[in-house]
């Protein structure tokens, strides 16, 4: 399955499938931190985030979860999201040396999801493949992106 997702000028994330809004986040800026707000294509707000940046970690600190809808997420940080009773998912770079962004999510030894960047484009893209027989990890892994992308400038 592919799923497309769209930055637009505000850095907020759209999220599509066969041109089907899915997801989307929007996001509040201010000196050290940004709040993330992720809803699904209802309007209904399923995870509100805040990301804050010091010298030298950055962390997430998870404000609001609609637990009808995310399955109980207990963390995020830039490389892992951990939800439900324990399952854990983390992301690997798909290169060594990986300029581009692009990055796939892992459960125990097992590829799930493979994350593009689009470069060169007038709407920063990314295009995100996922095998059906890992869809039960498809909102974690959507989820796990629009908290850590969003407001992310990839200029």
């Amino acid at each position: 399955m592919e799923i497309e997702i769209v930055q637009d000028k505000k850095q907020s994330l759209y999220v599509y499938r066969d041109d089907e809004l899915l997801f989307y986040s929007k996001v509040k800026f201010n000196w050290t931190n940004r709040i993330i707000t992720i809803y699904n294509d209802n309007n209904i707000l399923l995870l509100e985030v805040k990301y804050k940046m010091s010298f030298f970690n950055s962390y997430y600190n998870i404000l609001f979860q609609n637990e009808l809808f995310t399955k109980n997420i207990s963390e995020i940080t830039d490389t892992r999201i951990i939800f439900g009773f324990g399952k854990r998912l983390y992301i690997k770079q798909d290169y060594f040396i990986s300029l581009d962004g692009n990055f796939s999510h892992y459960f125990k030894e097992t590829k799930i999801s493979q994350l593009k960047q689009k470069t060169w484009v007038s709407k920063p893209k990314m295009s995100l493949n996922i095998n059906d027989e890992n869809l039960e990890f498809l909102h974690p892994v959507i989820l796990h992106i629009l908290a850590i992308r969003a407001g992310y400038n990839s200029d």
